[in-house]
């Protein structure tokens, strides 16, 4: 049974943002203190990625744990638990539609994540879990030697050659 009413719940639920959250933003302001320019949920891919590192021909989500099921897999019948966050917690009450809701969600992810990788895309996938104070420089410093890896590696290709990019 839910702890509010259905007013306040509608009304906390809306409030929810799509992009510009706090952890997105955190992780742009990163990307611009250390001299990556980026798009913002760039129209002209497909998914609409958080934010798009053209110089490394890069894609960065991030996502919540909750909505987007961090440590869940989709294995073409139902959700699977791969691993454990503690933030990707399960609603008590209305769990078929939170199953459904949750299941579109994470092959929706899966489906955009393929299609970046297949156009040539660096995916980089950032969870609200390691952006927590505790976690956030590590999680930060991982993404900033991805994005330098891979900036050297688009960079390096000779002009008419095929740079052979992927989720690595």
């Amino acid at each position: 049974m839910d702890t509010v009413s259905p007013d306040t719940r509608s009304r906390m639920m809306s409030a929810i943002r799509s992009r510009d959250t706090k952890p997105e933003v955190l992780v742009r302001k990163f990307l611009w203190r250390e001299g990556w320019r980026f798009r913002v949920c760039d129209r002209r891919i497909e998914g609409h990625p958080d934010i798009v590192v053209p110089r490394a021909h890069a894609l960065v989500e991030v996502r919540g744990c909750f909505w987007h099921r961090h440590g869940w897999t989709w294995d073409g019948r139902k959700l699977v638990q791969e691993a454990v966050c503690g933030d990707a917690t399960w609603p008590k009450s209305n769990r078929a539609f939170w199953n459904g809701k949750f299941r579109k969600n994470v092959k929706r992810d899966e489906r955009h994540e393929a299609l970046w990788l297949e156009a040539g895309w660096h995916v980089a996938v950032l969870w609200t879990c390691g952006l927590v104070p505790a976690k956030r420089d590590k999680t930060l410093a991982w993404l900033a030697k991805k994005l330098d890896k891979w900036s050297l590696r688009s960079a390096a290709a000779p002009r008419g050659f095929a740079v052979t990019r992927g989720g690595a």
